[in-house]
């Protein structure tokens, strides 16, 4: 059953120039830090340290802190992801074809 929309957007792919790993953290990236790090604070256990985000400077190590936070608030998708089985292609369905009513053969006239 394949549904058919009427729009679909394909959404191009990103240059290989928006991630970089030693680029600094923009404003945006920092704010995101710090929303974490509140959450972080409320997450900690007694004798765990909380991770110093004024040291976090490059795109690299946002990167791992987030990936590390997002472990922890979704503990299900830190698993790897399990890769699906191919599926088969169906067997081809065999035509039916339709043969017509044999009927008498009529003697051809010759001259």
């Amino acid at each position: 059953m394949n549904k058919k929309y009427e729009l679909v957007m394909k959404v191009p792919k990103p240059p290989k120039s928006a991630y970089d790993h030693g680029r600094f953290i923009s404003s945006l990236i920092h704010h995101q830090l710090r929303h974490f790090h509140d959450v972080e604070k409320s997450l900690l256990k007694d004798g765990q340290r909380l991770t110093d985000i004024s040291k976090i400077e490059t795109e690299l190590q946002a990167s791992k802190y987030l990936k590390k936070m997002t472990a922890l608030l979704h503990p299900q998708g830190s698993e790897k992801p399990r890769r699906l089985a191919k599926r088969k292609k169906p067997a081809p369905r065999k035509r039916i074809v339709k043969r017509a009513a044999k009927t008498k053969k009529t003697k051809r006239r010759t001259r």
